[in-house]
């Protein structure tokens, strides 16, 4: 397999049909991972804040004091079974959040992978000379598929979440007997489910299986190919961290602003700082994302194109089944 030849079409391709760019961010919605963080703060004893220099004796005026009081006073009058509502209500809240958040991600991601993947095929098929893809073609040719690809993608996660649960306890203890290093093994364990899931992916559109058939079908091709796919997985996999890691660079420009004002002036032009971090990160998160999809684009291409060379001419062929009559056809031909 020309791996040079892959690589270099893979980016010829996604740089004359640019609707390709638009499909890797909306790839990359399906596959960001939801994370969350949080910070806590420790009480102060001989600090001095800025805004406790307004009165001598307290955090604020005594008028400020009185009308807070007020406010305290007032929530702790709320009965107890208010605030239980009110913290059921959050949390049937936040669930349907994260629910609908995921739905619609995979909704956005399956529409952008799926893409990819059939306008690199076309692309690939394409004459030279021929006009770039439009997104209307594009979403034309996926429509047959769309929903075998989302409902593998949602099983996966559905699948995933209820095998994390069944191992937490385990996965746990392995760690504590072995000091950590045992969370190693999961390394290359998920580097192959999620390279299954794209041979998967590329077999449902490329060759119009169905979901069980394309899982088959990708383990076949990974499996019977596994030197020239982990070749493709290793340059692929350095390169893109490589690049991953050059696009969010600019992204460490977006605090420096709040943080020079901080350090310079305490909290006294806290507000400047902070709006010229939310001015750069106005310009800088997008850019990040458009690159970052762009980057998809190409690697899920290479993939693609991967594939179909495996499956091509004097690669992988797929298995054809014949029945009795097509058997005595082909003997008497």
């Amino acid at each position: 397999m020309d791996f040079g030849e892959i690589l270099l079409k893979a980016w010829k391709i996604i740089w004359k049909h640019k609707i390709l760019w638009l499909f890797g961010v909306l790839a990359g919605c399906g596959a960001a991972g939801g994370g969350s963080g949080g910070g806590g703060g420790g009480g102060t004893s001989s600090i001095q804040l800025p805004f406790q220099q307004m009165s001598g004796e307290g955090l604020f005026e005594p008028s400020t004091q009185r009308a807070l009081n007020d406010v305290i006073g007032f929530f702790t009058s709320i009965p107890g079974w208010v605030w239980l509502l009110i913290g059921i209500t959050v949390v049937v809240s936040i669930i349907l959040f994260s629910i609908i958040s995921l739905v619609l991600s995979l909704l956005l991601g399956t529409l952008g992978t799926t893409g990819v993947i059939k306008g690199t095929g076309m692309a690939d098929e394409a004459d030279l000379d021929e006009k770039p893809i439009s997104f209307s073609d594009i979403f034309r040719e996926i429509k047959p598929f769309y929903w075998k690809v989302f409902l593998l993608n949602l099983g996966l996660r559905i699948a995933g979440f209820i095998l994390g649960l069944l191992l937490f306890i385990p996965i746990i203890i392995l760690a504590a007997c072995t000091c950590g290093l045992g969370m190693l093994l999961f390394i290359p364990i998920g580097w192959f489910i999620d390279l299954l899931v794209n041979f998967s992916t590329i077999a449902i559109v490329q060759e119009e299986k169905d979901i069980f058939d394309g899982i088959s079908r990708g383990w076949q091709v990974i499996t019977k190919n596994l030197g020239n796919v982990l070749l493709m997985f290793l340059i692929l996999g350095v390169g893109q961290f490589i690049l991953t890691v050059i696009i969010g660079l600019p992204l460490i420009i977006v605090p420096v602003p709040l943080l020079v004002n901080l350090f310079a002036t305490g909290f006294e032009s806290f507000a400047i700082g902070l709006i010229f971090s939310f001015l750069l990160a106005l310009v800088i998160v997008p850019l990040v994302v458009f690159l970052g999809g762009v980057l998809r684009a190409y690697v899920l291409s290479s993939w693609t194109l991967t594939y179909r060379r495996l499956t091509g001419e004097g690669g992988l062929q797929p298995t054809v089944l014949f029945n009795e009559e097509d058997e005595e056809e082909r003997d008497a031909s």
